[in-house]
């Protein structure tokens, strides 16, 4: 789907402030998710005194600087990751309608990009992986398919073979060591994953996940890699998936050639 849905003279600048705003509303998620905090109410509070952000003091991009990364009423330091997430759901977005085009597929990626930030954040800061963001990730992945090229079929094979194979490996990890491999966290993040990117996206998904994840593990121990050590493998799906999302036709390509 190539076609273009609105002039770049507009839908750059929107693009950006609505990536940004997504971004800003990462931080709510990432902040009160872990913690089954609300995420539509109370407004915006300092984590360290407590206040109510103004709104003047919640612009995306604009407020942390003006601010100097401090809380207007208590002086405590602004964590840079606020900043960082506002920055990144701009970015994300721009790059993904400039790769995926000015229409539902960007608008599909953009969305997604979103949900993977979250989830990579979220699970390597607290090791968990909310399906809050996880089941929202399906049913739009599933919704967006219907109007892209990837199709609604293959969305939901996707969704059902990436649950499948993480679900299956984690009962039999525990029918072999008696303790459960992977979290139901893992298994809805890749049925998410499975939703947006189809079948074929799973595997190779998977493999560059498990890539990740090991060379992590070996760089954390220095070399070797302790069984009972648990990692935030879902960090490691998320990153593969965006590399998978942008890079899999050249990288798919490039290993047939070696043949």
């Amino acid at each position: 789907m190539n076609s273009a849905l609105l002039p770049l003279s507009f839908i750059i600048p929107a693009a950006a402030v609505l990536g940004a705003c997504f971004g800003s509303f990462s931080n709510v998620l990432v902040y009160r998710l872990p913690r089954n905090l609300s995420v539509v109410g109370p407004r915006s509070f300092c984590p360290s005194c407590k206040k109510t952000v103004a709104w003047y003091d919640n612009i995306p991009l604009l407020s942390w600087f003006l601010l100097r990364g401090k809380c207007r009423y208590c002086s405590t330091a602004i964590s840079p990751l606020y900043l960082i997430l506002e920055a990144a759901g701009a970015l994300l977005t721009l790059v993904a309608l400039w790769r995926l085009g000015n229409n539902v597929e960007g608008a599909a990626a953009a969305f997604y990009l979103l949900l993977l930030l979250n989830i990579a954040i979220i699970d390597w800061q607290h090791m968990i992986i909310p399906h809050t963001l996880t089941i929202t990730g399906m049913l739009t992945g599933l919704a967006f398919s219907i109007f892209t090229p990837l199709g609604i079929i293959n969305s939901a094979l996707g969704m059902l073979l990436g649950a499948g194979i993480i679900l299956a490996v984690s009962y039999g990890y525990k029918l072999m060591r008696g303790v459960v491999g992977m979290g139901g966290g893992d298994v809805m993040l890749m049925g998410m994953v499975g939703a947006y990117q189809g079948i074929w996206a799973v595997p190779a998904v998977l493999f560059g996940g498990a890539i990740m994840g090991t060379l992590y593990a070996l760089t954390a121990g220095r070399g070797q890699v302790a069984g009972q050590n648990k990692l935030p493998f879902g960090t490691f799906l998320a990153a593969a998936a965006v590399v998978v999302l942008f890079a899999g036709d050249w990288i798919w390509s490039f290993y047939m050639g070696l043949f």
